[in-house]
């Protein structure tokens, strides 16, 4: 719709496009007036408690009185499209302008933060928690030294209680940027005001440093970083700051909601104070570039835009790579409301299988060794506890470590997958991370409640024969014609990996049918 008309509007020009929607440049022919009209995909309509939400939270944003709001003038539905209409603000986005300018002076950086907080707070009060605050959603007018900042884009706004489950998924595209993702949306609990505290934490570290607190690339390696990473000090990556700084975005960014400062104003108010300490260069010197962040993980068994399955038997790949396994993670107490299985849940996200990659001059040779055939443990007398008389010649095979307790690969089932692997986790969380891992690694689409394999290849939530949610399923063809279907039961904390080798779509329907048959014969 780059043209033409949308009911009463005249289409003039597309702004920008975004995994909600698109916004254009529009004439309110009823009003006489020019317009950003936001125009969200044409999935959304079609949902129901979706249709309430954005009617609901359109009504509230509307309301609000916060100059730093940009004012919606109504809100619809057109065509099956829904729609918002605001007031046009000729600006630069912050995103573009730190990528043009790089780190803003510290009193710059924290004037367009306080702005920011300010439209939050006023968000919060009316129990809207924005969800997706990010530099490329804060619009600067004005001159340096005399900018009015406009928070924008509250297109995903959701009502503090309201469940989040589902809700990285649930529209299509991930709600909300990873960048700058608090930890409790990635374990998919309850959102509050101290979400978008978190969210803008990141903003002020990036304005304040020329780059976000974490640099991994995917899903998987930031949500390993959000949830178990120590963020770097921001004096660390650019010297001379004021020290108080430092310990304003380490707050800002703590694990814990419990322990991030109460209020987006509350933050801005300390960030002011710590101006006043001094300490700051006047030469915009960003101190020493930082090195390159480490390689993103590579999962043995990905590759490319498709997915060559893994070595074994079960599998038809290419011959295996040494590999080293990290030790376990560190298990700090800063996430009391997380099960003592985190650091599990995060690595499984991130990785499969883990290939170590070193920089910086240092040996990076590695000797293969062979290990000796694994032994029959408890917890993999319990998984084959598990399995479904439908699989047979199951061979064990080494868990990972990264939360995965016990595997084994399985020969063909008739009629069915040419192979099939199947990992016990320390719990479902831990298998649900794993199951994100491959989604991340594959490139895969969420798919609306309409859509399912073998019809549409992406992954959703799968219901039992009760109706109850029962865990994740995903497909997809690979680039060499593997079908593959893969699920996790979260009643068993399984992840089950099935392939139905050369097959391609249609292999994909027969897998599929047999998924529908199997799935419920697990435990």
């Amino acid at each position: 719709m780059e043209s033409g008309s949308f009911g009463a509007y005249r289409i003039e020009e597309l702004i920008g496009r975004g995994g909600m929607g698109e916004v254009y440049r529009a004439f309110d022919t009823e009003h006489r007036r020019t317009v950003a009209l936001k125009v969200l995909s044409s999935g959304l309509a079609g949902d129901p408690g979706y249709r309430e939400r954005f009617r609901r939270e359109a009504h509230a944003v509307a309301r609000l009185s916060e100059p730093h709001v940009i004012p919606i003038h109504r809100y619809g539905e057109v065509d099956g499209r829904l729609f918002l209409d605001m007031r046009l603000v000729q600006g630069v986005d912050l995103g573009d302008l730190l990528h043009r300018e790089g780190a803003l002076e510290p009193a710059r950086a924290v004037a367009v933060v306080a702005q920011v907080a300010r439209a939050l707070d006023a968000a919060h009060h009316e129990g809207l928690v924005h969800r997706d605050v990010k530099p490329s959603n804060v619009l600067v007018t004005g001159d340096p030294g005399d900018e009015f900042v406009y928070l924008v884009d509250f297109g995903i706004a959701w009502s503090a209680g309201d469940s989040e489950t589902g809700s990285l998924t649930q529209t299509g595209s991930a709600v909300g940027s990873f960048d700058y993702m608090a930890p409790e949306r990635f374990m998919e609990r309850p959102v509050d005001a101290r979400t978008d505290v978190y969210a803008l934490a990141c903003v002020l570290f990036e304005c304040l440093a020329g780059r976000r607190p974490f640099t991994g690339e995917g899903l998987a390696s930031m949500m390993y970083a959000h949830l178990n990473a120590v963020p770097p000090r921001v004096s660390s990556v650019r010297p001379g700051l004021p020290p108080g700084l430092d310990d304003v975005v380490a707050r800002g960014l703590a694990k814990d909601p419990a322990q991030r400062w109460p209020s987006a104003g509350a933050m801005a108010t300390a960030a002011r104070a710590a101006l006043s300490t001094g300490g700051v260069t006047p030469q915009r010197d960003n101190g020493p570039a930082p090195g390159p962040p480490p390689p993103p993980p590579q999962a043995v068994g990905m590759s490319g835009p498709g997915w060559t399955p893994a070595p074994a038997p079960a599998w038809s790949g290419p011959a295996p790579v040494p590999v080293t396994h990290p030790g376990p993670p560190s298990r700090r107490r800063w996430l009391p409301w997380a099960a003592a299985g985190v650091a599990a849940v995060v690595v499984a996200a991130v990785v499969l299988v883990v290939v170590l990659t070193r920089g910086g001059g240092e040996d990076t040779t590695t000797t293969p060794t062979t290990s000796a055939a694994p032994t029959t443990s408890a917890e993999e007398e319990a998984l084959r506890g598990v399995l479904p008389d439908a699989l047979t010649d199951c061979a064990s095979a080494t868990p990972d470590g990264a939360g995965e307790t016990a595997r084994v690969e399985c020969g063909a089932a008739a009629p069915g997958p040419s192979s099939v692997r199947v990992s016990s986790y320390a719990d479902a969380s831990a298998a649900d991370g794993a199951f994100l891992g491959l989604v991340d690694r594959s490139d895969l689409p969420p798919l609306p409640a309409r859509d399912t394999c073998p019809a549409s290849t992406g992954y959703y939530y799968w219901r039992d024969a009760d109706q109850q949610t029962a865990g994740r399923v995903g497909c997809l063809t690979t680039t060499r014609g593997d079908a593959v279907l893969f699920w996790t039961a979260s009643a068993q904390q399984l992840l089950v990996v099935a392939t139905s080798a050369g097959t391609g779509a249609d292999g994909l329907a027969e897998l599929t049918d047999w998924w529908t048959a199997t799935r419920d014969s697990f435990g």
